[in-house]
């Protein structure tokens, strides 16, 4: 296993898939209390548990299975894969938008923000950065988080030396140019 095929971008992918596959099943999404005079009960209900846990469990196995497409493509790219458009970062990107889906199904099956936990909206902030992150991912550009790209803030590559007018040489002056041909 080389962890020198994993590149900055594919940790962060499969960082958040796997954080909110943690968040899902251990954090709080609902939390309930009843009073009943001077007693209280209050219990507290991860994503996959009811009402509608199957929702967070499809999701979990779409988050599971982008983690196994990304651990496939980078320690054994030989491994041919079924991809979805043509490519692997578009399959990523399809499977953390169905996680997503099944996120947002479970919400709009049980819209009651004062049954919410704490867990449920760091759940949210997380599937919305899986998707951010995966599209970023998908079109090729670096994922940016407030400015900073994938390169680590280095200034880009000089251009490569422009041959000069009829010569084939690049410049070597001081002043960047080349020298007239003879006779000009």
């Amino acid at each position: 296993m080389n962890l020198e095929n994993v590149k900055r971008d594919d940790w962060i992918v499969g960082g958040l898939a796997l954080l909110l596959v943690i968040f899902l099943f251990v954090l709080p999404w609902f939390h309930l209390s009843v009073t009943v005079g001077p007693f209280s009960a209050s219990a507290d209900f991860s994503a996959t548990d009811d009402p509608d846990g199957w929702l967070a469990i499809l999701a979990v196995i779409a988050l599971l299975v982008l983690i196994a497409d990304l651990a496939v493509e980078r320690f054994s790219p030989q491994t041919d894969v079924p991809m979805i458009g043509g490519s692997r970062e578009n399959t990523r990107f399809v499977l953390a938008c169905i996680a997503a889906g099944f996120v947002a199904l479970k919400f709009l099956f049980h819209i009651h923000f004062s049954d919410f936990g704490w867990g449920f909206y760091v759940c949210v902030i997380v599937t919305v950065a899986l998707v951010y992150v995966a599209a970023q991912a998908r079109s090729g550009t670096a994922i940016a988080f407030g400015g900073i790209g994938s390169s680590g803030g280095a200034p880009p590559p000089p251009p490569p030396p422009t041959p000069s007018a009829g010569r084939g040489e690049s410049g070597g002056g001081p002043s960047g140019g080349s020298t007239p041909p003879p006779g000009s």
